[in-house]
């Protein structure tokens, strides 16, 4: 039997809360005794050592946030897999250390304790846990910490997990509101159909010209994105050539038919003619929400109903779905069982069906019993 861990007794002082409402503590630490604490924060109280201010040691959290966002710009930082980080991965970093500056910004990044870290992982938002899980890894190979503090203090967002995707009438309803965007409006038909049932992401679509379309093949090659103001790879890191389903046929086939729709070069351009942009695709989507009366989002109307459309009403293996998407199957697994939402409100009218016919075969035997 494992030796029983000896308690010990956590020393802090509350000292208010700040603009945001969050509890603020000057730590004392761990004492082995209740006494030893209450004399300890007594102490505390007395010399108040949290209104002395010290100068770090060395490079502050600040300084050293800069250091690993630039060396991910450089690529000096690569990924787990050896490759530079993308626009949007450093974006990313980017903002999710921002609260964490804003707390330890000043700090010497080895006097963070894990009492601290813990008490602030409560707080912030759990995307941004990762970012300084990460971080703070890197500082810990460059042997700048001992040990990561916030290692283990992820915890899952419930991200979209609650929402549904837009049934079969809601997809026609939003369908048919694209014409709130007048002329543009078979353009933006177009997209949102290419979009639900190929799978291709929202930048991916922004770049895609008539060159990337094979009609008699009924190939589509995804090889870019347009990422704030570039053109990229996609979020995938590599091209890929997913299906022209019938669908998506029918609506680029129809888009190309449009009076005055200029058939080359991109394939969805903004209202003017130019790049578009996620900002202006936002804007134009709006519009269509009110049109529909419907509060979806693009991404939610297209990739959540297209992964729900081929896993329940065509069956599709999830490494099937994968191959279209530009995701791994683990990836498409946990998507689909998150999802599961989305699939049990059709299984619940497979079992009234079932239950249904039982009970007709049921009544069937009774019928048909000698007496």
């Amino acid at each position: 039997m494992p030796a029983r861990q000896a308690k010990s007794f956590l020393g802090r002082v509350y000292l208010g809360r700040d603009e945001n409402g969050v509890q603020q503590f000057h730590y004392v630490g761990r004492f082995a005794t209740r006494r030893d604490r209450d004399n300890a924060v007594a102490l505390a109280r007395a010399t108040r050592p949290w209104e002395t201010v010290e100068e770090p040691a060395g490079p502050t959290v600040d300084e050293w946030a800069e250091r690993f966002l630039k060396r991910m710009e450089s690529g000096a930082l690569l990924t787990s897999q050896g490759r530079p980080f993308k626009d949007s991965s450093i974006d990313a970093a980017r903002t999710g250390l921002v609260a964490f500056r804003k707390q330890f910004g000043d700090r010497d990044p080895a006097s963070i304790t894990r009492v601290e870290a813990e008490d602030w992982a409560a707080t912030t938002a759990p995307s941004n846990l990762p970012r300084v899980i990460t971080f703070m890894n890197d500082l810990r190979r460059a042997e700048i910490i001992d040990r990561n503090r916030f290692e283990g203090l992820s915890r899952r967002s419930p991200g979209r997990a609650g929402d549904r995707p837009p049934t079969e009438p809601e997809m026609l309803q939003l369908t048919a509101a694209c014409s709130a965007l007048g002329d543009y409006g078979p353009i933006m038909r177009a997209m949102f159909t290419v979009a639900a049932y190929t799978l291709i992401r929202p930048g991916e679509l922004m770049a895609l010209t008539w060159e990337d379309i094979d009609l008699t093949a009924n190939r589509i090659e995804v090889s870019k994105r347009f990422y704030k103001g570039r053109v990229d790879l996609p979020k995938s890191n590599k091209p890929r050539i997913v299906a022209l389903t019938p669908p998506a046929r029918r609506a680029l086939l129809a888009l190309a038919e449009t009076r005055g729709y200029n058939q080359a070069g991109r394939v969805f351009p903004s209202k003017t003619g130019g790049q578009l942009t996620a900002p202006l695709l936002t804007g134009y989507w709006q519009q269509v929400r009110a049109g529909a009366g419907l509060d979806f989002t693009f991404y939610l109307a297209t990739k959540h109903y297209g992964c729900r459309y081929m896993k329940v009403d065509l069956g599709l293996p999830d490494a099937v779905i994968a191959a279209q998407a530009g995701w791994s199957e683990a990836a498409v697994t946990k998507m689909v069982a998150t999802y599961g939402h989305a699939v049990d409100e059709r299984r619940l009218g497979e079992i009234d069906a079932a239950f249904a016919a039982a009970e007709a075969n049921s009544d069937t035997d009774r019928d048909t019993a000698p007496a």
